[in-house]
């Protein structure tokens, strides 16, 4: 499980190179009136990882950067 940015960061620059990825997301909605992200699951042909968008001091900069990435 990823909790830190540094390892979202690593696993992002090598998801990127894989020529597609998947991505499944969660969402927490029993406690707030909007969701809250609350897993990430992400996989390339050589690459799975789940990340904890919830854990202290994540910044999630590099998901929205690999996202962005046509």
């Amino acid at each position: 499980m990823i909790e830190t940015t540094a390892a979202l960061e690593e696993a992002c620059l090598k998801l990127a190179q894989s020529d597609f990825i998947t991505i499944d997301t969660e969402f927490l909605r029993e406690t707030t009136f909007w969701p809250e992200l609350c897993l990430i699951q992400m996989a390339s042909p050589d690459l799975e990882v789940i990340v904890d968008p919830l854990a202290k001091g994540l910044d999630l900069a590099p998901f929205f950067t690999l996202m962005a990435d046509t």
